[in-house]
């Protein structure tokens, strides 16, 4: 029920406000009065569209605002959109002069389809040409599906709803689809990246020794003429001089005066090991530049491993450790991608399934349409008899088409108003007093 009206700045009106009672409520006026003005504000409430020039002039904006009585099944449709204690619905529309418009519903911002829609379930608006709805396919399947019952008419909608939901898959799977290409770009890339670490197989601690090891190869003759240097410096090669000889000269003496003083006898022990040390030490020192022949390629082949995981660490953190870290995230997100495989699968699945579900619905829906389609028309010529038309031929026909909301049938009323003639479509056939 309607319990509120108000315009502003709609063509001639500037301000109006109607505040309706139970029962009948009649607006009469002469021609121009403005009747038709506020026919075409509940128009606008009910998502009509905005002729241009409805904005009355001066104004920057025409305003429609309707209070209307909240029904359950509404309540419950529209859910969170509404707050729980709401016993009114007010549905409002701006049109700007320029002709944009705006919609709100319960306060908040809508869709002029939001307005269409759930006007259609709180009011009825007849106009005076309204008869010639009969002549749309959607108005006459209406009046079949109508005609056909109440369980028929929950079968409808419970249609409508898988097919928002085929709908919703169908969207859902494109876009899967269209994320594919680039998924599959993706894995290559990890899959080339996650192939060169792990062909490298980066170890810090195999790093570590090969710097070391490359340091040793690049001063190898350093190395060797620095060990041979203090090894003759403690002991030269023909034995005749270097430290070793002076301590052996030195020890010479203190073992002439060895008992004599137990004092000198200790610091002899010390000199005696001092001199042990040196001719060892000059030995280790030889042993050392001897053994440092290196392997032919040894550096080479150090500098190439190491250039490799340098090259890895520049592109992926600077560190080995980066590096592994790395590699464990590529392998997180394959396996991340690889489930959307999964997904893409199973929404295919899913949309196959929905798809013999709808066919399934739909078929049933055909069926009771086709069962209420001659009763129907035995009930319109029935009715045409009463109306001294017992010769015209009404036939109601079914043609399948593709899947709608409303299922995969086409309705059309076939009629022939003289007896001999072939029935052809209303919307051809019927005059204007047959409609």
């Amino acid at each position: 029920m309607l319990l509120e009206l108000r315009v502003e700045n709609l063509l001639l009106i500037e301000r109006a406000e109607l505040r309706l009672g139970p029962g009948l409520t009649v607006l009469t006026g002469e021609t121009g009065a403005g009747k038709t003005v506020l026919a075409h504000a509940l128009d606008l409430l009910l998502g009509g569209r905005a002729r241009p020039g409805i904005v009355r002039p001066g104004a920057a904006e025409a305003y429609v605002e309707g209070v209307f009585e909240l029904p359950d099944a509404l309540r419950a449709a529209l859910g969170e959109r509404l707050p729980p204690d709401a016993e009114e619905l007010v549905l409002a529309r701006r049109v700007s002069a320029e002709g944009r418009t705006r919609a709100y519903l319960g306060g908040r911002s809508a869709t002029v389809a939001d307005l269409r829609d759930v006007a259609g379930e709180l009011i009825a608006f007849y106009g005076q040409h309204e008869h010639r709805k009969l002549m749309l396919a959607s108005a006459q399947l209406e009046i079949l599906d109508g005609f056909s019952g109440p369980e028929h008419l929950d079968r409808r909608a419970a249609f409508g709803d898988a097919f928002a939901r085929l709908r919703a898959l169908e969207a859902s799977l494109d876009e899967l689809r269209e994320r594919a290409g680039a998924r599959e770009r993706e894995l290559d890339l990890l899959e080339f990246e996650l192939s060169e670490i792990e062909a490298a197989a980066p170890d810090e601690a195999e790093e570590a020794a090969l710097l070391a090891a490359r340091d040793r190869l690049r001063h190898l003759e350093a190395l060797r003429a620095a060990a041979l240097g203090a090894a003759e410096a403690v002991m030269s090669s023909d034995g005749e001089g270097g430290a070793g000889m002076l301590l052996a000269a030195g020890g010479a003496g203190l073992d002439g005066v060895a008992g004599v003083d137990p004092g000198l006898d200790a610091l002899t022990e010390r000199w005696r090991a001092l001199a042990y040390e040196a001719d060892d030490l000059s030995g280790e020192l030889r042993r050392y530049a001897e053994g440092l022949e290196a392997e032919p390629g040894a550096l080479e082949a150090a500098e190439e491993r190491l250039g490799l995981l340098e090259r890895l660490e520049r592109k992926h953190g600077g560190t080995i450790a980066a590096v592994l870290a790395h590699a464990a995230r590529c392998r997180d997100r394959r396996d991340e991608l690889a489930g959307a495989e999964v997904a893409l699968e199973r929404a295919t699945a899913d949309l196959e399934s929905a798809r013999a579900e709808l066919a399934a619905r739909a078929e049933k829906l055909r069926a009771a349409r086709a069962a209420a389609a001659p009763r129907l028309a035995a009930a319109v010529r029935e009715r045409l008899a009463d109306l001294a038309m017992a010769g015209v031929s009404f036939e109601v026909a079914l043609e399948p088409r593709d899947l709608g909301p409303t299922g995969a049938d086409a309705v059309e009323f076939l009629i022939a108003p003289n007896a001999g003639v072939t029935a052809g479509p209303l919307r051809e056939i019927a005059s204007g007093g047959e409609l």
